[in-house]
């Protein structure tokens, strides 16, 4: 996978994850978002055709990072949708709203590389630092 400059793939045995750099705090999420459905798919081939919104809620950041990105997995998985552009619209420590555009999966286009099983806690870490934010993410295939 070519990845761009501000990710990187971690490989686990029976896991993968990601680590990412941003500027701020909504481009993290944005950048988390794509870098997981990068683990799924080629994000350059999902048609950015239909728009969700969609708002999640936790107690803390990192709980918020995962509930974030476990209802995009469960929209993959039960709705059958990639998503491949990701706007944060309002963010805080404890709530996140973004549209989100995607479309539905095409056997014939799209090529499912894995299926992520769970967004862990596992290895689950947001920093924030000087320069931005970093963050590190694994996923349970």
């Amino acid at each position: 996978m070519n990845a761009p400059e501000w990710l990187d793939y971690i490989d686990h045995t029976g896991d993968a994850g990601i680590l990412l750099r941003a500027e701020n705090l909504r481009q993290l999420f944005e950048r988390a978002a794509w870098g997981m459905f990068s683990v799924l798919t080629n994000v350059a081939e999902i048609r950015l055709v239909e728009e969700t919104r969609i708002q999640v809620g936790a107690n803390d950041l990192p709980a918020l990072m995962l509930a974030w990105l476990s209802e995009l997995n469960y929209r993959h998985v039960t709705e059958h949708r990639l998503f491949g552009k990701f706007g944060i619209r309002d963010i805080n420590d404890r709530m996140i709203v973004a549209k989100v555009s995607g479309e539905a999966i095409d056997p014939d286009r799209h090529t499912i590389f894995t299926e992520i099983k769970a967004v862990t806690f596992h290895g689950l870490r947001l920093e924030k630092s000087d320069s931005g934010w970093e963050a590190q993410i694994i996923f349970d295939l």
